[in-house]
Parts: C-alpha cells; structure tokens; sequence
C-alpha cells in the first residue's frame, strides 16, 4: 500500500492564530485516576537502564525526518507539543527546525535524560524547547497548540484511556491544527506496554475530532523494523 496524501495537498502555510483552551474533554470512557498512571513504574525502569532506547533509533524518528524533508510537510506556525516525548531525539529534532515546542513526559527518568540531550545542543536556540514532567491528560496549557506531535504515547498508554486521549488531543490543539501520529508497534513484541495498535484502532476514535490528510505505511524506518510503524497525518475540525 502506497502512501496517500488524502487532501492531494501538503499542510497549510498560513499562520494558524492560538486561542485559549476552554473546552472540556469529551468522553465515553471516564477511567479511574489510578489507572492513568498505571505503567509509570514500568517506564521508569526502563528510562532509568543506561542503555535505554525506546525505538532503537539513536536520533530523531527516521520517518518523522522523511515527512518533514524528504517531503517537505509543511508545519503551521505556532507552538508544537511532544507528547510522550521519552528521551526527547524528536522534540529537539523539531526545536531545531525552527518549530517551539513544549515536550512532556510523565517519568521523571525520560525527561532527566531528554534534559540531558537539551544541554548537548550548543546550536539550538534558546527559548526553542521546554521540557516539563507532566501527564498528559492533565495538561492545562493557557493556549491551545498549533501542532501536536507523538511517536508512540498511543501505545503506551493502557487501551482504555484511547477515547480520552483522542479527547485530550481535540482538547489541546486549535480548530484546523495538525496532529502527526507515528503509530508503533504494529507487530507485537514482547510483553505490553507498549500496547500493539493500528490504523484502524487510531482512526476509530479520532474520526469525531479530526479528518485524515495523511497516511503512510510505508514510512521509512531503521533497518529490521520494516512494517512496524506507520505515519499518519490529522487535521482538527
């Protein structure tokens, strides 16, 4: 299956004007609180492992860079949050294209290393990355985002919280922003989190909040994990 372009058209250029998020999150599904944080202790081991690499990438998503150079998307300007940002590759990838970005996470291990990689970068501008410990459910930004970014926080998260991330995201990004979801895995591997997914199961419940521009499953990957990801592209209604 080829990648399609569902508007035949890449993003807009204009400048997307913030606004302020007063909307509440609609759900079908309202989880105990206990269980938002339920594989907490499960990532922190993980981030906590000097060798830890949450998709044995050692830099930015290989199919985030394709869709941003080697095809050229074109962001709306404003902010950009990074949800699940992990070890933070992508969040200072996008910093460094020019793009502000609020990237968060809720183990503390993954936003100490992705501090780490921040203070590395002797040529990116300041001002251009904030990194925050946070839930993402909870985030309660002053103005929505423009543009919202993830690599696999849809896995990550038990199968029940699906409505209500799908929600958040609506919640968080103004009408006609984009929303990028690099879907992974989609061959199961091992014992979850993360959670097996697929287009389907995303589309299912972002549909009510947004419309599909894009989707590739054929999106470039590292070397052995062919038919693993898939990179898709939403517009907010």
């Amino acid at each position: 299956m080829m990648a399609v372009s569902v508007e035949g058209l890449p993003a807009p250029t204009a400048n997307i004007q913030t606004a302020v998020a007063t909307s509440k999150p609609e759900s079908r599904i309202e989880p105990s609180k206990s269980t938002i944080n339920d594989h907490k202790q499960e990532w922190t081991e993980f981030w906590e492992h000097p060798d830890a690499d949450e998709h044995g990438q050692k830099g930015p998503s290989v199919a985030l860079r394709e869709l941003l150079e080697d095809l050229r998307w074109l962001l709306p300007k404003g902010r950009c949050l990074v949800a699940g940002c992990g070890n933070g590759q992508d969040a200072v990838y996008l910093a460094k294209r020019g793009i502000t970005c609020i990237a968060i996470d809720f183990c503390d291990a993954a936003i100490a290393r992705a501090q780490k990689l921040l203070e590395s970068c002797d040529d990116l501008s300041a001002g251009k990355l904030t990194l925050a410990v946070q839930d993402f459910f909870t985030l309660s930004p002053p103005v929505r985002f423009t543009t919202a970014y993830e690599y696999g926080l849809f896995s990550a998260i038990h199968p029940s919280q699906r409505q209500r991330w799908a929600a958040t995201y609506a919640r968080l990004i103004v009408p006609q922003g984009t929303l990028i979801v690099l879907l992974c895995p989609l061959i199961h591997r091992g014992r979850a989190p993360p959670y097996r997914v697929s287009m389907i199961e995303c589309e299912r419940y972002l549909k009510n909040y947004f419309v599909l521009v894009r989707v590739d499953p054929n999106c470039k990957c590292i070397d052995g994990d062919e038919g693993n990801e898939l990179m898709s592209v939403w517009r907010r209604l």
